[in-house]
């Protein structure tokens, strides 16, 4: 288990190794034109292909929760809520939970990203349902012995004590992952946020941040091979992404000042690191996921990496608006967020769409075609925007 003076040398080191402040930062911000109709006519495009069993052709199941998610927390946010879209949510998901019983399959992460799904819709309405299906998610994955547990399991002399394996654990997979423990801790701390009588504090995403952490480059790894002995050092976004995520969550619940520290440290690099972000500040993260690698035409898992960051810098914003945290870095952090959010909304709508509410997998542009799994993605820039207000100018 980290340490909490690990925890305050993490901070320290954050503190001590800003990045340089990128050239985008000067972006001037006019107000977007109809940002509440284009989210909604990016959602219904996507909506086009869902079946009677609330599953969406083209896209996978975890990419589902995050599609689903994505429209979730734009109606979470918006003034323009409304029941219609929590209803047409509420629908798919109990369609989609008869045939997967308690949205549980035998990854732990694709159970994650339904629980968090639920736990949004909860904050919606108080339906009571949606928090019971995020607890089993939650109790499943703890009672399957999912979770690493003090001494029981050791990478290279080190104990693993609240990591979360990928798969279930009778699975026999030795996959020790950043993204199911990632993923664990942020279910952990909002269903914390959300009944405050729960006494859990996201031990997992401490030990991810301890054992995958890169703190000079403010960059989460991606798993250890337990099966092979060995670290595998892949670079997604959205690693990253949900750990800083989870660490505002985490200061939220706390009032602990590092885990902001942390959160913004790996906000303001993420923002600005080469090979995930261009020059003028639109997420693209090529390597995963970019145009001349891949087949924009395929499902790819990668696809949606990026979505997930624009989504968890969309978090750290949210965090820092209810709790009005006095740190001036963090609200420097939270304008530069701001602004880059909406450098890849004007993207989306500018260079990567056929200009009827479709858009395509590149979001740096140009458009090239149209796919389910590249509007997935993007609709999380449209929730993002409502979540850090870019108030746009209404069509007269």
């Amino acid at each position: 288990m980290i340490t909490a003076n690990t925890l305050l040398a993490l901070a320290k080191l954050a503190q001590e190794t800003s990045p340089q402040t990128p050239s985008w930062l000067t972006t001037p911000i006019p107000p977007p034109q109809n940002p509440d109709r284009i989210a909604q006519e990016a959602f219904h495009q996507l909506l086009t292909h869902q079946r009677p069993n609330g599953s969406v052709t083209g896209i996978g199941w975890w990419q589902l929760a995050n599609a689903y998610t994505a429209i979730a927390l734009w109606n979470l946010s918006s003034d323009h809520g409304s029941r219609a879209w929590y209803d047409l949510l509420s629908r798919a998901i109990r369609q989609c939970e008869r045939r997967q019983r308690g949205l549980i399959n035998a990854f732990n992460d694709d159970s994650c990203w339904w629980a968090l799904l639920c736990v949004h819709m909860y904050s919606f309405s108080g339906e009571g349902w949606f928090l019971t299906q995020a607890e089993g998610v939650w109790r499943a994955i703890r009672d399957d012995g999912s979770v690493c547990r003090n001494g029981e399991v050791l990478f290279k002399g080190e104990d693993m004590e609240g990591g979360v394996f990928w798969k279930r654990r009778r699975s026999g997979n030795g996959c020790v992952n950043a993204i199911s423990t990632g993923l664990y801790a942020e279910l952990s701390v909002r269903l914390a946020l959300v009944e405050m009588k729960r006494a859990r504090e996201g031990e997992g995403e401490r030990e991810m941040v301890g054992r995958e952490y890169r703190p000079r480059k403010g960059m989460v790894l991606d798993h250890i091979d337990l099966n092979k002995d060995k670290r595998v050092d892949w670079t997604f976004t959205y690693n990253t992404a949900v750990a800083l995520g989870t660490c505002a969550l985490l200061f939220e619940a706390t009032r602990e000042e590092e885990y902001m520290i942390l959160a913004c440290h790996m906000a303001r690099r993420s923002m600005n690191r080469p090979g995930w972000v261009e020059d003028n500040g639109v997420l693209t993260e090529k390597g995963a996921y970019g145009k001349g690698n891949h087949d924009p035409l395929k499902d790819n898992d990668s696809v949606g990496f990026k979505s997930v960051l624009i989504r968890q810098l969309g978090t750290l914003y949210d965090v820092l608006e209810r709790t009005g945290c006095p740190n001036s870095e963090a609200q420097d952090v939270k304008d530069m967020i701001r602004k880059f959010v909406y450098i890849n909304f004007q993207s989306q709508v500018e260079r990567n769409t056929d200009g009827r509410g479709r858009y395509g997998p590149w979001w740096n542009g140009p458009f090239e075609c149209p796919t389910s799994h590249s509007q997935m993605a993007v609709l999380d820039v449209f929730a993002a925007a409502q979540t850090v207000k870019l108030v746009g100018v209404s069509e007269p």
